[in-house]
């Protein structure tokens, strides 16, 4: 369960949100972390309300940013100086076995990550639990230790005083926090009483012990070096030494004489020589009388180090010990250096602060449906903004206030929805606006506003569990193909549904092209069966499909078993063959497939033996059902499926009746054409009218009969092919809208003869009257062609005799009669 819940949001691209995080985190281990993609370090609400204290924790911080006062901007300021300075404590806690070692370098290969993963060990306890941080490393040590503790004091400071409720930063300041916070104070006080900081050796005041030492080695050093400075003075007055001069060497304290000179002084009578200078011309002798003295101080020194040893190996145990109360004040630093990277966060996407509703699950186990579950206001996805964001210099912005480049989406699941599916073509946006979902969800769970527009651009329902069948999670290692895969996580995904509905708590679902990858009759069975599985244990569930059989079994939401499934679809513009990015509930999207691949650039020869193949398909799937009919009954228990037709089909009828109504009023308006028509050519001694009306009516008549009879015919067909079981809701939908285009060509050209009757008309009035026409284009003129509704050319040639005209159009060159053309 754990891992499908990471492989979810690796899915859904968080890694990508909390590397944008690490931008503004202040410390090396919050950056570290996020880097690392550490599940820890940005934790998400258990509760509803846990997510809107996160939020509220957010907003605190960012009004701290804006706010104008000097000392409280300086105070926040200070505090981010402090944290950038921190040290990483974790260097030193690992030497002394507190931590477990780093992971060997790549390459060092299975020997070396052995070692790395078993310590050496000497006795019963390994050399990491032996070490002894020596002075330098323990105030290194310490030095941490107290700047973070010192962190957590001044934020507190700083969040607490402007948290009315004092509950807002309750998670961050709790009770068993302040207990760890005091337990390494006071690890800090007491190291410092033997470590102080920048020295290299132990204060005198770490044991008594020590002082005691220190105290008797002084003694005896300042009585020795007496002695030596009063035997040095006799000597030079002898001329035996060079200079009054005590010098150190091999740990002793001795007197440098000329060579030669060892025994010219009763002074140095059974002396013992130490060395020589490098000449050889200077030797260091101890007098006899220093033997003893010097004899102490190494003894002493010996002590003192063997004290030493002991205080430094009692601190190290005591920092091995509160490694914990250590680790949880640097947890603590971490989470307040990750509030503020939050705040910084939602300035730089200009985020908006989402609102969590209750549970979808609530109290009483109903399944919410008072309130839209999501409701995402222009959101944008934040990777695509973070790449606009990086791209643009500030100046290009779009009307919203994004830059230029992303287009912010309205992303709505209705309140009592229980299975959304969205359609439409590859590319437009289905699996983006899933991942957009889930992320904004998780964002908002975290703490994080999200990259909305309006003052309240996201209303959400509080999910515990988001789980995601995105995209190929094909495996060679682990033997899985692209289907095998989908349907290992599926597995997954209904089991943790299940047992999340038997502890009452609720699942938000997302499939990518369920059933994708295999047959697709099969494939579309295995779609159906698992979004009607995961509707009634599932709280929500959103799946994109391209199987007609889905959307099908969505439009019979309105009642019965698949009452609270519904339809959408991205968007997409034929025109430009570019996706919108617009979610549209209610509606069903076509693949467009063919048309995407032609905008892709796919050669137009094969685009052109696609289309002839699509339509063989369709001619031949129209065959087989019509073959099967009298062999096959109608499926048993499949009445949701029929409702689902009923509706589909109903729609569908509606439409063929609004396009007849809408024919006839256009043969109603060609009708009074027609008369006033009539009435013209007639009082100017014309035989046209009636007759041509009484053609274009019967001719017009004829196309609406056919055209109602079609579709007629296509509703009959297409109910009788579900209940033989060879239901194709997509050839129903292809034959409706052919006969719409061809009722809408066949308008067209009724308009377009009309025309062309009243222009011959008038060149025969016009050649009645005067004999020949009193005006022909000549070359270079700019002409209008009625036929055409009066677009423009260029005459190029003319030939009189003919009385035709060779016009040119861009870089269309072709031939018209002189009559169709008007100055």
């Amino acid at each position: 369960g754990e891992h499908l819940l990471r492989t979810t949001l690796e899915a859904c691209e968080w890694p990508r949100v909390l590397r944008q995080l690490s931008r503004f985190a202040r410390t090396a281990m919050a950056k570290e972390r996020l880097l690392m993609g550490r599940e820890d370090v940005v934790r998400a609400g258990k509760t509803a309300g846990e997510a809107n204290d996160l939020l509220a924790q957010t907003a605190v911080i960012g009004a701290l940013y804006e706010e104008g006062d000097a000392m409280v901007r300086a105070e926040v300021e200070g505090l981010e100086r402090d944290l950038e300075a921190l040290g990483d404590v974790s260097v030193w806690l690992r030497m002394v076995g507190s931590l477990p070692p780093l992971p060997s370098p790549a390459g060092e290969g299975e020997e070396g990550k052995s070692r790395a993963q078993k310590p050496r060990t000497v006795g019963t306890k390994t050399k990491t639990e032996m070490a002894v941080l020596d002075v330098r490393e323990t105030d290194a040590c310490v030095t941490c230790v107290e700047d973070a503790c010192a962190c957590v004091r001044t934020s507190q400071q700083v969040l607490m005083e402007r948290d009315s409720d004092a509950q807002v930063f309750s998670g961050v300041y709790t009770e068993s926090r302040e207990a760890m916070l005091e337990a390494a104070e006071a690890l800090v006080r007491e190291c410092r009483r033997a470590v102080k900081p920048g020295l290299l050796y132990l204060d005198s005041g770490a044991t008594p012990r020590l002082s005691e030492i220190r105290d008797r080695t002084r003694e005896v050093e300042m009585e020795l070096r007496t002695r030596l400075e009063d035997a040095c003075a006799t000597l030079f007055e002898e001329e035996i030494v060079p200079e009054k001069q005590v010098v150190f060497r091999r740990d002793r304290y001795c007197i440098p004489v000329k060579r030669g000179m060892q025994g010219a002084s009763g002074t140095l009578k059974g002396a013992i020589t130490l060395g020589e200078s490098k000449t050889g011309q200077t030797v260091y002798v101890e007098p006899k009388f220093c033997v003893p003295m010097n004899n102490e101080l190494m003894r002493l020194r010996s002590e003192e180090a063997k004290e030493e040893t002991r205080v430094l190996r009692a601190l190290t145990s005591k920092i091995r010990r509160g490694a914990e109360d250590i680790m949880g004040v640097y947890d603590q630093v971490v989470e307040v250096d990750t509030c503020f990277a939050r705040a910084k966060h939602a300035a730089w996407i200009g985020g908006i602060r989402p609102e969590f509703a209750i549970s979808p699950a609530g109290e009483d186990g109903d399944r919410g449906d008072a309130f839209d579950p999501i409701a995402l206001t222009g959101v944008v996805h934040p990777v695509l903004l973070e790449q606009a964001l990086e791209s643009s210099d500030g100046s290009e912005v779009s009307e919203g206030g994004r830059p230029s480049g992303v287009t912010p989406v309205d992303i709505s699941v209705p309140k009592g929805c229980r299975v959304l599916t969205i359609s439409g073509p590859n590319t437009g946006g289905k699996t983006a606006s899933m991942k957009t979902i889930a992320l904004c969800l998780h964002m908002a769970k975290c703490g994080l506003f999200l990259p909305t527009g309006g003052s309240c651009g996201a209303k959400l329902a509080f999910f515990d569990k988001v789980l995601a069948d995105i995209g190929d999670n094909q495996s060679l290692e682990g033997s899985l193909s692209t289907f095998s895969s989908h349907v290992t996580r599926l597995r997954d995904i209904c089991a943790i549904v299940e047992h999340s509905k038997s502890e009452g708590s609720s699942t938000l679902v997302l499939l990518d092209e369920v059933g994708s990858g295999t047959n697709p009759t099969e494939g579309a069975a295995i779609a159906v069966a698992t979004l009607r599985h995961l509707s009634e244990s599932a709280t929500l569930t959103v799946a994109t499909t391209h199987f007609s059989e889905l959307k099908a079994l969505a439009l019979a939401g309105a009642e019965g078993e698949y009452e609270g499934w519904r339809n959408a679809s991205v968007e997409f513009d034929l025109e430009t063959l570019r996706p919108t990015y617009r979610l549209v509930l209610g509606e069903l999207g076509a693949s467009n497939a063919l048309h995407i691949a032609r905008a892709i650039g796919l050669d137009e020869s094969i685009l052109r033996d696609a289309e002839r193949e699509v339509e063989g398909m369709a001619a031949a799937s129209a065959m087989a059902q019509n073959s099967s009919f009298e062999d096959e009954g109608a499926p048993e228990g499949e009445g949701g499926g029929a409702s689902a037709v009923f509706q589909s089909l109903s729609k569908q009828l509606s439409k063929a009746k609004e396009l007849e109504e809408r024919s006839e009023a256009q043969l109603a308006g060609l009708e009074t054409e027609a008369a006033a028509l009539g009435a013209t050519t007639e009082a100017n001694g014309l035989a046209f009218g009636e007759p041509w009306t009484a053609q274009m009516r019967s001719a017009l008549e004829a196309e609406e009969a056919d055209f109602v009879s079609a579709c007629e015919r296509c509703v009959a067909e297409a109910v009788e092919s579900y209940e033989s079981g060879r239901w194709d809701h997509n050839r129903a939908e292809a034959v409706i809208r052919s006969v719409e285009a061809a009722a809408r060509r066949r308008q067209t050209e009724i308009s377009v003869a009309a025309q062309a009757t009243r222009t011959e008309a008038s060149a025969d009035r016009d050649e009645d009257s005067d004999g020949s026409s009193l005006w022909f284009p000549k070359r270079g003129d700019r002409v209008k062609m009625r036929r055409l509704g009066g677009t423009r050319a260029t005459v190029v040639s003319v030939n009189k005799n003919s009385r035709t005209v060779t016009l040119k159009k861009g870089n269309v060159t072709f031939t018209s009669s002189a009559e169709d053309l008007e100055r």
